[in-house]
């Protein structure tokens, strides 16, 4: 048999994977192109984590298996080669309809939960 997994970390996981890569691609929409040690810096002074490099990395890479931006190599302001990501026209598009749908479940609904179940 096999063990069980742990119910909270599995969907913490899944939700982390998800809004990190709705939060990448909002910075790159409203700040342009820019390289994933940037874009993890943001990321940490507008939210208080620091998410491990890694699942930024894991984050764009599937932001563009989506189609939704690209990536190119060029040279960065201290002059090192860095590989920068952009996004894709329809990707404002599409973050707008993703949010549209989510914000009425994430505020109302999900935030009020612990309140109402505690």
């Amino acid at each position: 048999m096999r063990p069980r997994r742990d119910p909270v970390a599995a969907l913490l996981r899944d939700a982390k994977t998800g809004m990190l890569a709705l939060i990448s691609l909002k910075i790159i929409l409203s700040k342009g192109p820019i390289h994933g040690y940037a874009l993890r810096k943001i990321i940490a002074e507008n939210t208080g984590v620091d998410p491990p490099e890694s699942s930024v990395y894991d984050a764009l890479r599937r932001l563009e298996k989506l189609g939704l931006v690209e990536s190119y190599w060029a040279k960065s302001k201290e002059g090192t080669i860095r590989k920068y990501y952009r996004a894709r026209t329809g990707a404002e598009e599409v973050l707008r309809r993703v949010l549209n749908e989510l914000c009425p479940l994430i505020v109302p609904v999900l935030c009020t939960a612990e309140a109402e179940t505690a």
